[in-house]
């Protein structure tokens, strides 16, 4: 029978609790001393001062081991719970301590601000709810990106200076789209003497205008009913017939009824990434946004800037 002792001040706590797990899992206050690094003297007081403070005996010897009594298998599920809890608060103020702060202007462009930065950003708070995002989107940042009013800017390649830097992140080829109800949708063959029949809808001078160009040169000869910067717009002209246009693959998936892409090799890509400014120091919720692009797309920066 269990003669509970007079409390002696020493209440309850996880030291004694993990001793207890380690003691069930071992069956051996000696087994349990050595896993623990520690002496037998020192797991057996602790064992005494816990069933002390609980007023029931914890285990019971049977052939040299150490059996658990029914209070201890009733402690064995509760003491799991809660050394579990004390495990993850350590982890989680772990987390805490290192846990990132701060502002993140983004600027982007109408195509990157719809499918590329909701994606990285919705990641990026996940990972790191203490940074506080700010996205923009207009045609250039660049004088933002220089004065560091801007951290960084995604889009498609339209800049070749030296004072930012560039990192690339994909790929993604133009095709042609046209009406369905165009002379281009029903030719068994597209050729450059057809399509200088038709009106060319042009982006704005943009990398864009300027990739297509550069390798279809034939295409500045053609009429131009539409110049735009967005994409969506030329699409909505081609729809209602009124020319053709060369656009990004990845609006492929989305065209409306009555516009076609027909079989047309245009040789042209444009690729998008983002810039940032590397003259300026980079701050901890910029290392992250760049951490996790390089995790998502695999693009490298020439120098680790970003560790700076």
């Amino acid at each position: 029978m269990y003669k509970k002792q007079k409390r002696r001040g020493f209440p309850v706590n996880f030291i004694q609790l993990a001793y207890f797990r380690k003691v069930m899992e071992c069956g051996s206050v000696t087994q349990a001393a050595r896993q623990l690094c520690i002496t037998q003297p020192a797991v057996s007081k602790q064992l005494r001062q816990l069933e002390d403070e609980l007023g029931c005996r914890l285990f019971d010897r049977s052939g040299g081991r150490l059996v658990p009594t029914p209070a201890g298998e009733f402690l064995r599920e509760r003491a799991g719970a809660l050394l579990a809890g004390f495990e993850n608060l350590q982890a989680e103020m772990s987390s805490f301590r290192h846990r990132i702060f701060g502002r993140l202007c983004i600027g982007c462009g109408p195509y990157t601000s719809g499918n590329v930065v909701p994606d990285l950003l919705t990641e990026l708070i996940r990972r790191h709810p203490g940074i506080e995002p700010s996205v923009r989107e207009k045609d250039s940042f660049l004088a933002d990106l220089k004065n560091g009013s801007l951290d960084i800017m995604f889009g498609i390649q339209g800049y070749d200076g030296e004072e930012l830097l560039y990192v690339p992140m994909y790929r993604n080829r133009l095709v042609l789209i046209c009406s369905v109800l165009s002379p281009l949708a029903k030719a068994p063959e597209i050729t450059p003497e057809l399509l200088a029949k038709e009106p060319f809808l042009a982006h704005s001078y943009d990398s864009i205008r300027s990739t297509v160009f550069r390798n279809m040169p034939y295409l500045q000869k053609n009429r131009f009913y539409v110049e735009s910067r967005y994409t969506t717009t030329l699409i909505a002209y081609v729809q209602r017939n009124l020319g053709f246009s060369i656009i990004p693959d990845y609006y492929l998936g989305s065209l409306p009824p009555g516009v076609a892409a027909p079989a047309f090799e245009t040789g042209c890509s444009v690729e998008t990434g983002f810039l940032t400014n590397p003259d300026r120091m980079f701050s901890p919720p910029l290392q992250a946004m760049i951490g996790l692009v390089r995790e998502k797309y695999g693009c490298h920066m020439e120098n680790d800037r970003e560790k700076s």
